[in-house]
This record gives C-alpha cells, structure tokens and sequence, in this order.
C-alpha cells in the first residue's frame, strides 16, 4: 500500500516542468497506519531511498491519541525509521502528537541526526530542547487561532533561524478558511500571523524561513 503513494509522489515530482525543481519527495511510513505497516514496508522504504534520494525521511513518527495504533507498535517503526534516517543520513520529519517528551527523549540516542518536528504542538520549552536536538520546529495555520496561545508563545520565542513554516495543506486550514480545503497558497496567511506575533517584518521572516528550508534539506 505505501509504495502505490510513494510511486505517486515520485511520479509527481518526476512531472515538473524543465527548469528548478518546486517540489521534491520524502517518503516515510506515518504512524496514523502503524498497525498496518509491516517489515518489509521497512526494506522498500530503505530501497525508495536507495533508488530515488528523497530531501527527507518521513513523515514519521508518534499520535498517541486514542484512534490510532498502539503506543508498542507506533514506537517500533518510528525507531527503525530513526535508525535507518541515521544511516542513510537522511534529515527526518517528525510528527508528533500527544507525543513530544518521549520523541525528545528518543532524539537523544541519535546524536547525527537532524530534521523538523511537523505541524509543532508542544510547549516552548519542549521546543528549546528540540533545537538543541539540531531540529527545526514547523508551525502552520494553527498558530492564526485566537485560542492557540501555547504555539503563539513558540511562535515568538524560538529563534528565527530554527523556524519553519507550513500548511499541511489539504488539512489544518488557517482562522480564514475554517472547516474548508486547505491550499499552500495559504502559508501567507501563518507568515502574517507569525510576522505580527514577533513584530518583525514579513519580507525578514520569509526570506530566513526559506534559508532554513533550504539548508535542513539541502536544495
């Protein structure tokens, strides 16, 4: 099953026009689906890398809320995913949620690796100890709701130079575009709002964030 989405990403990035590419692939094994996944998921995953050398591993990780898989199963293929970013050298993408004290205490056992912790909802503390972890913290449309005062805080606090911004579009739609599709179009939107909670200019924030980007995935 993931390797019918990881060819259609593949294919997708392989379509781009002649030119800079705009888009470029990371594959991974999500833990929404963790008692889904099997071993030998592992051994095409460590093959996609082989063969197609994505920007990234992932997206992987932890969703301790009650609907998904159990805790053992999610924490053996998010492990084994870590082993094999770590032996690939292969930046990772981390999500995380209900989940982030043992994702940092899991980090701690590889100190080569790097990456960004997805869609961030921990506390701005939790965040400090992840940049310490060599990992950036992504926020999205969350951080525009008026009641989002815990990633409003991160939003101000964490240095710029270890911020990412996101959509995670089609879900988690900005305070705009509740209850609708959500578009990359709309990373505008989380820019401003970031912008105003920092009171720094949009053009400075963009342009370090783009950096960032660029350096943790090297394009």
């Amino acid at each position: 099953t993931e390797k019918i989405y990881w060819d259609r990403i593949k294919k997708l990035c392989a379509e781009q026009l002649s030119g800079q590419p705009r888009l470029h692939a990371c594959y991974g094994l999500h833990p929404y689906w963790s008692d889904q996944h099997s071993k030998q998921d592992l051994a095409v995953l460590r093959e996609y890398i082989e063969n197609f050398h994505p920007v990234a591993l992932g997206e992987c990780g932890l969703d301790f809320r009650p609907q998904h898989a159990d805790k053992k199963t999610q924490l053996y293929y998010f492990e084994a995913q870590l082993e094999l970013a770590a032996a690939t050298q292969l930046p990772v993408v981390i999500h995380s949620v209900r989940a982030t004290e043992i994702v940092i205490q899991l980090l701690k056992k590889y100190k080569t690796l790097s990456g960004m912790i997805h869609s961030y909802s921990g506390s701005a503390e939790q965040a400090r100890q992840l940049i310490e972890l060599n990992f950036y913290i992504s926020l999205g449309g969350s951080v525009t709701y008026d009641n989002a005062n815990k990633i409003q805080r991160v939003a101000r606090e964490i240095p710029l130079t270890s911020l990412l911004l996101e959509t995670d579009a089609p879900d988690q739609p900005d305070k705009k575009h509740t209850g609708k599709r959500n578009e990359p179009a709309y990373l505008l939107n989380t820019l401003e709002a970031i912008s105003g909670l920092r009171d720094e200019p949009v053009e400075a924030i963009a342009r370090q964030t783009t950096a960032n980007t660029k350096m943790l995935f090297g394009i």
